[in-house]
């Protein structure tokens, strides 16, 4: 694959996608009906739905975190007579959790979230800076702030976008012609890259896919966290190009680690020899405006 040089970044350190989307090949692996499926109690196991893990097999015990739906843990085994499995992060036992919520490493796995990438005349002034952050995934409307007064602002599915931040489940955007715009964060797809096609003529697939493998706090710390992850993942994901991009929470931004560009079979097939380390893994589907 063919990673053009970065343009200059205003906002996020975000790569460029430039070669055909779905020519990488996908990294072989068991990803479909091995053993123990359903919920196997013992060993390498991901949650099916956001848990809370308790200190003891007992709904009244002690919450000690919170974990979400696609988390690889290691299962040691259900305490006779619950429901219950004791599970771990990093080797230690960290609580239990309903045997219910876990499932074998190697069910078919959904789509976690979406991500765009846009023509690049679209996402980027002559200059090569960004012009924002997101796109829009679709028609919406949104309060507008000028001269101090509010009015409801419509906007069509593309336009490009730049995060301001996040309050009160809100986005905060803002463009080349609107000063801030309240959106709701389901209808913005983070930009994690640009392209060079004319999809009216012929051209590669619009959708492709990437495997989310972290989230920090920084776009800094997302960059290392790539270094981490190949010294703990293995030398072949390296070519990939890898993806940062930021996350909006319900008050908050994050900024995603994903690589690609991946098909749908081989993306499932990366989560499963990822979860096989212990590693998370969570599918991406990425469409081109």
């Amino acid at each position: 694959m063919q990673i053009l040089p970065k343009p200059p970044v205003t906002r996020l350190l975000l790569p460029i996608v430039a070669a055909a989307l779905l020519l990488c090949a996908p990294v072989s692996a068991r990803a479909q009906g091995g053993p123990n499926l359903g919920a196997p109690q013992v060993g390498e196991t991901i949650l099916n739905r956001d848990v809370e893990v308790r200190v003891s097999p007992d709904e009244a015990s002690r919450v000690v975190m919170m974990l979400p739906r696609g988390k690889t843990v290691a299962a040691f085994g259900t305490p006779r007579r619950t429901s219950w499995t004791q599970i771990g992060l990093g080797g230690r036992d960290v609580g239990y959790v309903p045997s219910d919520s876990l499932d074998s490493i190697f069910i078919a796995r959904t789509v976690a979230s979406r991500a765009a990438v846009v023509g690049r005349q679209r996402w980027t002034f002559p200059d090569g800076t960004l012009r924002g952050t997101h796109v829009l995934a679709g028609n919406a409307a949104g309060t507008e702030i000028k001269d101090g007064k509010k009015r409801e602002t419509k906007l069509e599915r593309g336009a490009v976008l730049g995060l301001l931040d996040v309050q009160g489940g809100k986005a905060r955007m803002t463009s080349e012609s609107i000063a801030s715009i309240a959106l709701p964060p389901e209808q913005l797809l983070p930009i994690i890259g640009v392209h060079d096609y004319d999809f009216a003529g012929s051209g590669p697939p619009r959708t492709f896919y990437a495997a989310r493998v972290g989230e920090f706090l920084t776009p800094v710390e997302a960059e290392n966290g790539w270094i981490d992850f190949i010294a703990a993942a293995g030398p072949q994901y390296a070519p990939y190009a890898h993806f940062i991009y930021p996350t909006m929470g319900k008050d908050s931004m994050t900024f995603s680690l994903a690589f690609g560009p991946l098909d749908r079979i081989g993306v499932n097939n990366v989560c499963v020899a990822l979860s096989q380390r212990m590693l998370d893994c969570w599918i991406v589907e990425v469409e081109s405006f």
